[in-house]
């Protein structure tokens, strides 16, 4: 499959057809105002299909959608999670029923299932956690202390881990809802600073590493007995999806926990790099552990999963980052053409056979989670220049502008040559950071969208500034720029007001989750007005730069009083 656009134009056309098309699809179209609940298909029209049962695990993972996009700043879905949230309670949740939590709800919002299910259980705590990151509520923890109780109680499996759901549906356990179970804890973890989530992640990763993993095989299993021996050995199969987000997962583990995973992931990635991707970038289906019979499917789920691995490995080996970026790109192909491209704009094909042909009658809500997922990951890795990732406490953060800021405004630079620094910046960033804070540069690059500069060329000039100011002893953390104009010439980046262009908060907000800032104490500095308003908007205090010494001007700002 060739690529029809380059990397980086890749991203910006799948972050607007997020924010343009399928973020608007689902939440009207796709949401039941009738019971304040999202539908859970919808047809290649964009009409629900009204009289399916909705799924809990639905509804949390469109919670999550709605927070990830909150947090962004791409979407204020405030409202609309505090409703559905509502709803959720008033509908599945029965402390009546023996465990609580129903698995679906039919059309009139009736109790349609009243099973009690692993798998769903922990998309409710991954959802939860999400919505506390939002908007800080005790009663959301509460919840989740209780569904922990219930995994501990009626899900606990005899040899340790879950059962699928009570009553049970048959004899096998299976990895999968452990593997989401740890995603959960991992983002309470995150979401609240309780070390109790994270070594119930500990535990799961020990429960993983002694007793799902197939060492002999390289593969981790679908299916295993209670004995946690893999089902049926000779027919077992593997999913090459779950693979790159268990390498995902433990990356990010490894990074909350400070454990090495990196001989899990290597196996992981031994037989997935090799069996599970085609030669277009789609991950396969499934494969045959024994004899490695590939099934000539392709979920749109899994070649999400392989585009976060992408983003998580080159993170983790900067060395062998182009690699991993060269490997994205096939896969963020692979997704906007073989799957983003329903005529209907904001939906997909789910699914499709080895020759890109559809298998898919409708759109199920539930894989929106894997396209934000995906996307969310690219941006944070590819989207921006991190230059200090391992230093993640909370701390305040000194934002800035690049253009009047830092160097001098000539207009559009591109190259070195281009760039002169405004005195005092270096001195400026030491000062900073001897007051303890981050130094994050949020700037908007119109040049991309104009078409006098590629985004490539701009971050390939981010980083000569980073190691100009390295060398004056100046660290700036994170590079975020802003390529979209609603006048751009390159059609990749027209947007008719992004939420990253300033005065919009989105690059402040992304660098508050990426690098755990704390917004209330940090401080913007801007030669623009529009500076000073997405500094407003994002909670931070803003300061208007009209020239001289920045240092003098930063350190009068960030003096203790």
């Amino acid at each position: 499959m060739k690529a029809l656009h380059n990397f980086d134009e890749l991203r910006a056309l799948n972050g607007n057809w997020l924010s343009l098309y399928a973020l608007p699809t689902w939440t009207e179209k796709g949401y039941d105002h009738r019971l304040s609940l999202f539908h859970e298909r919808l047809d290649f029209s964009g009409a629900p299909l009204r009289e399916l049962p909705r799924r809990l695990m639905v509804q949390c993972r469109q919670l999550y959608v709605l927070a990830q996009l909150t947090c962004r700043g791409m979407h204020d879905g405030r409202t609309l999670i505090a409703r559905t949230w509502d709803s959720v309670v008033k509908r599945f949740y029965h402390p009546a029923l023996p465990n609580k939590w129903a698995f679906s709800v039919d059309a009139n919002g009736e109790v349609a299932d009243s099973r009690c299910d692993a798998y769903t259980l922990a998309f409710l705590l991954f959802a939860l956690a999400w919505i506390h990151r939002v908007e800080p509520n005790p009663e959301y923890i509460r919840h989740a202390d209780e569904v922990l109780r219930l995994l501990d109680g009626p899900l606990a499996a005899p040899g340790g881990g879950l059962v699928d759901a009570v009553p049970r549906p048959d004899g096998f356990l299976r990895q999968n809802p452990h593997m989401h179970l740890l995603e959960a804890c991992l983002a309470l973890h995150e979401s609240t600073g309780r070390s109790n989530y994270l070594e119930r992640a500990l535990t799961l990763h020990g429960l993983f590493s002694s007793r799902m993993l197939w060492r002999a095989q390289k593969a981790l299993p679908e299916l295993h007995n209670d004995d946690w021996k893999p089902a049926r050995p000779a027919d077992s199969w593997y999913e090459p999806g779950h693979h790159f987000e268990w390498v995902w997962l433990l990356r990010r583990l490894s990074k909350a926990a400070d454990i090495d995973v990196d001989a899990e992931v290597k196996l992981l990635l031994s037989r997935a790099l090799v069996e599970g991707i085609d030669a277009e970038g789609f991950a396969i289906e499934r494969v045959g552990i024994a004899e490695s019979t590939i099934t000539g499917s392709r979920r749109s789920w899994g070649t999400c999963e392989y585009l976060k691995a992408c983003a998580v490995e080159a993170e983790a080996a900067p060395n062998e980052a182009a690699i991993w970026r060269e490997r994205a790109a096939l896969a963020l192909t692979a997704l906007h053409n073989g799957f983003l491209s329903a005529a209907r704009p904001g939906l997909w094909h789910d699914r499709v056979d080895a020759a890109g042909n559809t298998l898919s009658n409708d759109v199920p809500a539930s894989s929106l989670y894997h396209f934000v997922f995906a996307m969310m990951e690219c941006e944070r890795v590819f989207g921006c220049i991190v230059r200090q990732p391992s230093d993640l406490a909370r701390k305040p953060a000194l934002f800035l502008d690049r253009d009047g800021v830092i160097n001098i405004d000539t207009g559009y630079p591109r190259k070195p040559a281009d760039i002169t620094f405004v005195e005092g910046v270096g001195e400026a960033i030491q000062w900073a950071k001897a007051y303890g804070y981050r130094v994050v540069v949020v700037s908007n690059q119109s040049a991309i969208a104009r078409a006098y500069a590629t985004e490539a060329e701009v971050m390939a000039l981010h980083r000569w500034m980073a190691d100009q100011l390295d060398i004056q002893g100046a660290p700036i953390d994170a590079w975020y720029h802003c390529p979209f104009h609603e006048k751009a010439q390159n059609p990749a980046y027209l947007h008719p007001d992004h939420y990253d262009r300033k005065p919009n908060a989105g690059m402040i907000l992304r660098a508050a989750q990426d690098l755990n800032i704390d917004l209330a104490h940090s401080r913007m500095i801007g030669d623009n007005p529009s500076d000073l308003e997405a500094a407003r908007r994002a909670g931070v205090s803003g300061h208007l730069f009209t020239g001289g010494n920045l240092a003098l001007f930063t350190k009068k700002i960030l003096a203790p009083t």
